[in-house]
């Protein structure tokens, strides 16, 4: 692993910018209106690649917008939270209330220089398990290691804390990565693949988690990427049915 982490620094002195590729899915059930909001769970993946097969830049702010669903996590716990200052503090979730626990995922990423050519023995496969974080937020709680099942070759116990906001068409998380995510090892770049999350359904109404408040058509579901270096672009896609 020494051999490998050293080789990789050496190609970062080397390393250019490319272009990131992105692809979004998601899955939310149809129904609901501002009169009879339905709960909802949604489903949420993306994939980020560039055109040449190398590693991408890493993504340092995303912006994700649900068309038709608004959310409140005042009454998901009964008032209790989990913040991603306290998680990030402890380097775990062991004192998260049950409740505050609304989600899962897999952040699926390789560690070297972006531009340049994957490394496979490179990984940094985490998990992710989303807490209620606050009035308007969530917690997004990434966790692995080199003896852990995902695998990462470096420790990350940390998590994102990631804000909520309803809007006149729908409402949108948003969160920025910290450095320690953006490079787990020091002079390298983590160049995420693919990422799945799960939100469960919890709550009914307006007291649900999420909650459709309906749209017209198809749900759309858009993101906003922003890599490091500062180049964005919003990608979307259709997650159900309104």
């Amino acid at each position: 692993m020494v051999a490998s982490v050293a080789a990789l620094l050496c190609f970062a002195a080397v390393a250019h910018d490319r272009t990131n590729t992105y692809k979004v899915t998601g899955q939310i059930a149809s129904g609901g209106s501002k009169k009879k909001p339905k709960a909802v769970a949604v489903n949420f993946d993306y994939t980020i690649g560039t055109d040449d097969g190398n590693l991408s830049n890493p993504v340092q702010t995303y912006k994700i917008h649900f068309d038709g669903l608004n959310s409140s996590t005042k009454s998901v716990a009964g008032g209790k939270y989990c913040k991603a200052s306290a998680i990030t503090a402890a380097g775990n979730d062991d004192a998260c209330p049950a409740k505050t626990h609304v989600g899962t995922g897999v952040v699926n990423a390789f560690v070297g220089a972006a531009g340049q050519p994957i490394d496979p023995g490179a990984k940094c496969d985490l998990a992710l398990d989303i807490y209620v974080g606050g009035p308007s937020s969530l917690a997004l709680f990434l966790h692995g290691d080199p003896s852990t099942t995902p695998r990462c070759l470096a420790p990350i116990n940390q998590a994102i804390d990631a804000k909520l906001k309803n809007d006149s068409t729908g409402g949108s998380l948003t969160f920025t990565v910290p450095p320690g995510l953006l490079h787990p090892v020091a002079g390298l770049d983590s160049g995420i693949t693919q990422v799945t999350s799960k939100i469960k359904k919890v709550g009914t109404g307006k007291k649900a988690l999420f909650y459709s408040v309906g749209c017209k058509g198809s749900r759309k579901v858009g993101v906003t990427f922003t890599a490091e270096g500062g180049a964005s672009e919003t990608v979307s896609a259709a997650a159900g049915k309104c």
